[in-house]
């Protein structure tokens, strides 16, 4: 690698399959995936990265270190907020303080380490691993993914359309996990005093190793054992979870899909107020889907992703977006009595879909 000095932005190639490698001790960090071989970075305030960083500029690679002096990091030139657009394929390594983490539609080998910060990675698949301790974490992974988790008291989100592997561990913090598990695995959850909710997409088993936590299931199943070890059994029960706990509760209930958009492409902007739920169209039927015109066709369609944009700011949750949408498109969630275990994202499209929560589950047991 050569190092080098540069202004508030950087264009380097990589390759679609390059490795990009930050340090930083605090401020935003926010990757999208973009087609194309370069790596694309600023600072939005303008500040000269050389300043922040010593940037390394390789064969096929892209690092910013941030010095470490006295065990903090410190490079004297201000706080980074980093927009970086890099080959959708790319491999990363990131490693903050207190930094925040952004992340969109790549598909790479990724990793992340942080100590405070908050992490929020979407449209993501391939190899994921985060080491966190207080930060929380919100995952939507579409197509394939397998996810290491590691955290110390900061809460963990993660909705995926294929879970192929697991391995979450946590001390204190709670864990939200949706979508389908399939594939060569392991399945693994533990935790000290932390609640797991989890809405398995397919067919599950579920055996849990317990000194004082409880299982409940709202998605029903067989359950068997008795304090300290139960197993829960969904359709044929493969594959098999595993979660041990301390003291930490788990909840078993029903997914329901939720399509997202492609995080790259930009979205209309809204002129119009978003449709609330109390406010619920009919179903359509066949003849009335047929017989829309274009212009209503893409009205729909900007409606929609009004709401996943307005989800994608942070100004609704995950909830209150798959209301909305369901308000949209008109579609009730069969009541939990009803929704046929196991099946709820059968027709689902892992390549644009994920799951989400039952919008009333807690992990509360």
């Amino acid at each position: 690698m050569t190092t080098t000095s540069t202004g508030a932005s950087l264009d380097h190639d990589i390759g679609s399959a390059g490795l990009l490698s930050i340090r930083l001790a605090n401020g935003r960090a926010r990757l999208r995936a973009a087609d194309g071989p370069a790596v694309r970075i600023r600072d939005d305030h303008g500040r000269d990265l050389s300043d922040m960083f010593e940037v390394e500029l390789g064969d096929g690679s892209v690092s910013l270190r941030a010095d470490k002096r006295g065990g903090h990091w410190n490079r004297g030139g201000g706080t980074p907020d980093l927009e970086i657009d890099l080959p959708r394929g790319a491999t990363v390594v990131i490693e903050g303080g207190s930094a925040d983490i952004e992340a969109d539609g790549l598909v790479g080998d990724q990793r992340y380490r942080t100590a405070s910060g908050d992490m929020s990675l979407r449209a993501v698949s391939g190899r994921i691993a985060i080491d966190a301790v207080s930060g929380d974490v919100d995952i939507s992974a579409t197509g394939e993914a397998a996810v290491t988790i590691k955290t110390v008291s900061g809460d963990v989100e993660l909705r995926a359309a294929t879970l192929t592997s697991l391995d979450a561990t946590t001390t204190s913090g709670d864990l939200r996990v949706a979508g389908r598990l399939a594939g060569p695995g392991p399945f693994a959850i533990v935790t000290v005093s932390g609640d797991t909710l989890l809405a398995p997409a397919g067919d599950l088993r579920v055996e849990m190793a317990t000194l004082s936590g409880d299982m409940r299931s709202k998605a029903g199943g067989q359950t068997e054992g008795g304090r300290g070890r139960r197993s829960l059994t969904l359709g044929s029960g493969a594959p098999l979870l595993t979660l041990r706990s301390l003291s930490g509760d788990l909840l078993v209930v029903p997914p329901t899909p939720v399509r997202l958009t492609d995080p790259v492409r930009p979205a209309p902007v809204a002129t119009e107020a978003e449709p609330r739920p109390e406010t619920r169209p009919e179903p359509p039927t066949p003849a009335a889907t047929d017989a829309r015109t274009p212009a209503i066709a893409a009205a729909y369609d900007d409606a929609r992703l009004r709401i996943l944009r307005s989800l994608e700011r942070g100004e609704i949750d995950v909830a209150e977006a798959g209301q909305r949408l369901e308000a949209l498109d008109g579609v009730d969630r069969l009541p939990d009595s009803e929704t046929p275990v196991g099946r709820a994202l059968d027709d689902v499209d892992p390549g644009t879909e994920t799951a989400r929560f039952d919008p009333n589950a807690t992990t509360d047991a």
